[in-house]
């Protein structure tokens, strides 16, 4: 069965860790995707979220990057 198609905004967080950028999703327990450059973080959150809700990407709200920053 669908989730519920959502037009509210996600909060997603964003961390460096290597080469890469680490993305989770706060409000989505175990919603996680990665993206090589910080443009690129919204696209690849908006499919993880996509994918969790079981909807179409387009359906996705819009997402809040928001940058952390790294620990240690």
């Amino acid at each position: 069965m669908k989730s519920e198609v959502t037009t509210l905004g996600h909060r997603v967080e964003v961390v460096r860790s290597g080469d890469w950028w680490a993305i989770t999703v706060p409000a989505l327990r175990g919603v996680f995707s990665q993206a090589r450059n910080l443009d690129e973080v919204p696209a690849a959150a908006r499919e993880a979220i996509a994918l969790m809700l079981d909807v179409d990407p387009a359906e996705v709200g819009p997402i809040d990057v928001s940058v952390q920053p790294q620990q240690g």
